[in-house]
């Protein structure tokens, strides 16, 4: 163990860094090899950025905006789901689904709750049981929007949608039950 020579650390020397240096002609250098920027420049380098993001972001989300009325839209698998106890039937034409509120948008159906006649409120009850039987238990295909005015809510917060199960439209079936009639865009009396 004794032959072993002593590492000598003190003589070695080490080159110093650009950094360490008091001299200014690396900084000068640099300054030269970069050639500054005017303000033309700039404003393609952030015009060009800004196109770039924007095609990012349609190529990410361009999917979830779809521009095509309700009607023409295929339905979307997130709008199919399977009726059961997390639905409610309110009345012949609005639904209650997970906190959602749907109002099938096709149709008109007598009141229940502000029934002007005896007759109204008798139509409007078979039409709310009607609807329970029809979309009780099966899957749903839901079209959110009216397909006639585009609007996605009514003035009551309510989803607009057509309901639709077993590949036949759940407004429609009710329209040929005679316990509804189609929407003309106003509320007619059904004493």
């Amino acid at each position: 163990m004794r032959d072993r020579p002593k590492l000598v650390v003190n003589n070695q020397t080490r080159k110093p860094s650009p950094w360490q240096t008091d001299d200014p002609t690396w900084l000068d250098k640099l300054k030269r090899e970069r050639p500054k920027r005017n303000w033309q420049q700039r404003r393609r380098f952030a015009l060009a950025s800004l196109v770039l993001s924007a095609i990012v972001l349609v190529g990410v989300f361009g999917a979830h905006f779809d521009m095509r009325s309700p009607v023409e839209r295929p339905p979307s698998p997130t709008n199919q789901f399977l009726a059961g106890p997390s639905l409610y039937v309110v009345d012949g034409d609005t639904i209650h689904y997970n906190g959602e509120r749907i109002r099938i948008a096709n149709i008109d159906t007598p009141e229940i709750t502000q029934a002007e006649c005896d007759s109204e409120l008798k139509r409007g009850l078979e039409a709310k049981a009607f609807l329970k039987e029809l979309i009780d238990g099966r899957p749903l295909i839901i079209n959110r929007g009216d397909p006639h005015t585009g609007r996605m809510t009514d003035q009551y917060g309510r989803t607009l949608a057509l309901v639709s199960t077993g590949g036949r439209d759940v407004g429609t079936i009710l329209v040929q039950r005679r316990l509804a009639r189609p929407w003309t865009g106003r509320r007619m009396p059904w004493c």
